[in-house]
Parts: C-alpha cells; sequence; structure tokens
C-alpha cells in the first residue's frame, strides 16, 4: 500500500506543476484532492480479524460525569504554517489539505462529548486550511474496533481519525491501516520542533512506537490515566499513622491496623486482580512484565514473584480481601477499605462518594489522596495508559489535514481546556502551565496535583498485538495464586502462554 500512496502524491505533483502552468493563462482553480486507489486496500493482504473482547483497561463506573471547570480564555496558540497550503518541500510536498473533511470516530459521551464538540467547533471555525472535522461517538473502545474489523474486512477503508489503545494499533496495522506518525511529527513544514517533542512526558512520548512494525508510531497520546492507589489520611492519622504509607512495610501495617479496627473482614486493601494491578504491583516492585527487548513476556520475573507473594501475605493474614460487587469507591468512602486501587479517572466518583458519606454520618469529610503503588525503588513509578488517536490511510489530503487537527488539539493551550473537561491527565509538561484555575476548582484538585506530578515516573503497559488475549490469562493467574496456586509455577506458566500468544499472531505479520 505504501508504495501506492507514494504514486498518489508524486501524480498530485504533477498535477500541481500542470495547473501552474495554466495558472500562468489565469485560472485560480485548485487542484482537486487525489483519492488513494481502492485497488491499494483490495491489493493488501486478506484482514485479519480483531478479536470482539473485554476492554482493555479497567475504567470507573458509568456515571452521570461531574461539569466541567472552564479554564479560562487563553490566546490561540499560532498557527502552522501561518498559510495554509502545499508544502514546497518534504515528504508531503504539494499536499494540500484546505477544504478537507475528516471524520473522527470517538468513544467520549455525556459531558465530555458536548466539551469536545465545543473544541471540535472552534478549530472548525479557525483553523486557516479551512479543515472540518466531524465527530462522531461510536460508543466504546469495544465498539470501534469492531467497527474498524468491519471496515478492514470489507475492504474499506475506516474513518481518518480513530481511538483505541495500543494493542489496537498492532492488530490494525496487520492490515496495512494506520499511518506511521513519525513522517508527520518530523516533517520541516507540518511537523514538531525539537522543543514539542521534549514536551511530552517520556513514557506516552514512546507508549505507541511499535518494534513488531519496525519502529513506526501509530498513535498519538491526547490523555493519560494512571493506577494509583487511593489511601484515607483522616482514618489513618487516627489510627496512629502519620505520612504517606508508600514502601511495601509501610503500606502493610497500616492496611492490618484498618482491618483490626473494623474487625468483620474490611478495612485493609480491597485487591485489585486486573492485568493492569499485575503490571503495576511489578513495576513498583522494581521489575516489568516484558523481556529487556520488549518482544516477549517476562511474568516469571523476580519482581513479579516478590510483588504477589507480599499480596498473597497480606491476603491470607486477613489485611487484604476481595470486593467484586462494583467500584471500590463507595467502601473506600464508608471506611470499609483504607486502601483501593484504580485509575486517576475515577477522582470525581471518589471525592463525590466521600462527601455523600461524611453527610450521611454527619461527620465532616475525611481527607483522602492518592500516592503510586507502595515500591521498593528510590522513585516511584506508576503504571500509565489511556486511548491514542490513530490516522488511518484516506487520501494524503485528509491524512495531513487530520495530523493539523492533532497537532491543534493536543497543543498545551488546547490540551488544557480537555483536561477541564475530561478530568484525564495532559500527556505534555507545558499544559500544566493553564491548569491553575481548574486544580483549584475541582473538589478534588489536590489529589489531582498529586497525580499531576507522577507523570514523570509513568511507565507505560505493553502495546503487544497479543496484549488483549494476555490480558485475560494474567488476571487468571492472579486469582489462581490468590486462592493457593504455586506462584511460581504459575507465573511459568503464564509467561510461557503469553509468549505462545504472542509468537502466533507474530507469525501472522511475518
Amino acid at each position: 500500500m505504501l508504495s501506492s500512496r507514494k504514486t498518489a502524491v508524486v501524480a498530485l505533483i504533477i498535477l500541481v506543476l500542470a495547473l501552474v502552468l495554466v495558472a500562468c493563462g489565469g485560472t485560480t482553480e485548485e487542484p482537486a484532492a487525489t483519492e488513494v486507489p481502492v485497488a491499494a486496500v483490495e491489493e493488501a493482504a486478506p484482514a485479519t480479524e480483531v478479536p470482539a473482547v473485554e476492554e482493555p483497561k479497567a475504567e470507573e463506573p458509568a456515571v452521570e460525569e461531574p461539569a466541567a471547570t472552564e479554564v479560562p480564555a487563553v490566546e490561540e496558540p499560532a498557527a502552522e504554517p501561518e498559510v495554509c497550503g502545499p508544502a514546497a518541500d518534504g515528504e508531503f510536498a504539494g499536499v494540500d489539505p484546505r477544504g478537507q473533511t475528516v471524520v473522527w470516530w470517538h468513544n467520549h459521551s455525556g459531558s465530555r462529548e458536548e466539551g469536545l464538540i465545543e473544541m471540535v467547533n472552534d478549530y472548525n471555525e479557525t483553523n486557516e486550511c479551512g479543515i472540518t472535522v466531524d465527530a462522531q461517538n461510536q460508543g466504546g473502545y469495544n465498539d470501534i474496533r469492531d467497527k474498524v474489523n468491519a471496515s478492514i474486512g470489507a475492504g474499506e477503508l475506516p474513518a481518518s481519525l480513530l481511538v483505541g489503545y495500543q494493542n489496537d494499533q498492532a492488530f490494525y496495522q496487520l492490515n496495512d491501516v494506520l499511518v506511521d506518525l513519525d513522517g508527520f511529527v518530523n516533517d520541516p513544514t507540518w511537523g514538531l520542533s525539537a522543543d514539542e517533542v521534549a514536551d511530552f512526558f517520556p513514557g506516552f512520548w514512546e507508549q505507541s512506537v511499535h518494534a513488531a512494525f519496525g519502529g513506526q508510531r501509530l498513535g498519538y497520546p491526547p490523555n493519560r490515566s494512571a493506577e494509583v492507589v487511593y489511601y484515607n489520611q483522616t482514618w489513618m492519622e487516627e489510627l496512629g499513622f502519620t505520612g504517606v504509607p508508600d514502601s511495601p512495610e509501610a503500606f502493610r501495617e497500616v492496611a492490618c491496623a484498618a482491618a483490626e479496627a473494623n474487625g468483620d473482614g474490611t478495612g485493609g486493601y480491597i485487591l485489585r486482580d486486573d492485568a493492569s494491578a499485575v503490571a503495576a504491583w511489578t513495576f513498583a516492585f522494581g521489575g516489568d512484565i516484558l523481556t529487556e527487548d520488549g518482544t516477549g513476556y517476562a511474568y516469571n520475573g523476580d519482581a513479579t514473584v516478590e510483588a504477589l507473594t507480599f499480596l498473597k501475605g497480606m491476603l491470607d493474614d486477613g489485611c487484604a480481601y476481595f470486593f467484586t460487587e462494583g467500584y471500590p469507591n463507595p467502601e473506600f468512602a464508608y471506611r470499609r477499605a483504607i486502601f483501593t486501587q484504580g485509575s486517576t479517572s475515577g477522582m470525581p466518583f471518589y471525592s463525590g462518594d466521600v462527601a455523600t458519606a461524611a453527610e450521611e454520618n454527619g461527620t465532616a469529610p475525611d481527607s483522602w489522596s492518592v500516592m503510586a503503588p507502595p515500591h521498593t525503588t528510590a522513585d516511584p513509578l506508576i503504571n500509565i495508559y489511556g486511548g491514542d488517536v490513530m490516522i488511518a490511510y484516506t487520501t494524503p489530503e485528509q491524512d495531513l489535514a487530520a495530523w493539523d487537527f492533532v497537532k491543534w488539539f493536543t497543543a498545551p493551550e488546547n490540551q488544557a481546556r480537555w483536561v477541564a473537561i475530561s478530568g484525564y491527565f495532559p500527556t505534555r509538561a507545558g499544559t500544566e502551565a493553564f491548569l491553575g484555575d481548574y486544580i483549584a476548582g475541582v473538589d478534588f484538585g489536590a489529589q489531582y496535583q498529586t497525580g499531576l506530578d507522577l507523570l514523570p515516573y509513568g511507565v507505560a503497559e505493553p502495546q503487544l498485538i497479543s496484549y488483549q488475549s494476555v490480558r485475560d490469562a494474567a488476571q487468571e493467574a492472579y486469582n489462581a495464586i490468590m486462592q493457593g496456586a504455586d506462584i511460581t509455577e504459575t507465573l511459568n506458566e503464564l509467561t510461557d502462554t503469553a509468549n505462545e500468544l504472542q509468537a502466533e499472531l507474530m507469525a501472522e505479520i511475518n
């Protein structure tokens, strides 16, 4: 497909030159957009179906979102290039994005979608290229995955812009669907400066670079969440503890004291059993669930063994317990757990539940905060995750127009607007300068700032093509261990299973 697209771009250059000659005779008609031939899609290898599976990352309850706190109006970043039109050099020389319509399949709903539409409308009204973005809610990540899969299977091209996780990108690229965004990033006219690239948190920036596809950058990070531990500061102080219990030993001591105080099997740490939790605790104990070269799995490393041994010990001693009837924030709010674990996107729900519990109890709300999972490393390490925007091959003009919007949407000033709308974390350090009013205006502002300060310590989960299936296997192994299975043996089996799944899918690429 790549050669077909390059042919299309060459054809466009010839067309532009011809029109320039005509322009000498007085016409001002612009060149028509160059279509990517349907044959370019049909020539690809038979489509590989993306399995319809559960969401890869745990999300907070699907409830009405709190009203967004508006970030004060800020000066719009200067459009680049100053006058929109075809570049004279670089990979996109002669490609004209003016007047293009870009369809964006996204997963945002409720107040997030309302705010997103406002931002999209602002872009549509102000961008110098006359580009129109048509933002279309397609349901959740699974729904988008299914729709893209159906398009690929039918030999059609999906929307210009997509949303999905990093392992989705690997699946799509089996059929050569996605644009390598490094072509845009490094372009002398349309790309990013070295300072702009450096402004992205490194863990986020590298998360969508796929070694299995020759180092292609298949996604771009508009926002992120992080896996954190929520803790009740007021209750800790009543139990005689001060400071942040950020070591495994301190964490265990507090959890055991809270469990003893309740005396009914609750009060300690609510175990989280999904694959993101396994990764988070492995990172916290100084290891990784990937091999050093990043191409395979290593769930049987010392760090994972030590982390799960630690958690199993807490369960056996009554200092931790399972809660499987929903999300744990109400348990936290009503002091049935002094520690819980989950996404930072849950902060508004924790804040609301703590306030509700205090009102019902006739007491002042407990003070609470978040921290990285207790760690044995010198610095904290947190598991970061979130969907990317991806650009699917359509035409060179539409692809470039899609990139222009993505670049605008993730500029610090605009990213700050999206943070205020969504409650997510930014992916660029420079965005924090525009978040003062947002942080001051929400009930969980102090907790959000704490999480924001942890972003430089982010570590990403695998983006290997097999990770969706491996996640299920990791959860099964975790639960088997908590039910008494041998830890080392179970993790050896998990490692073998994960690598077999990866090898099977990689064989399809090669």
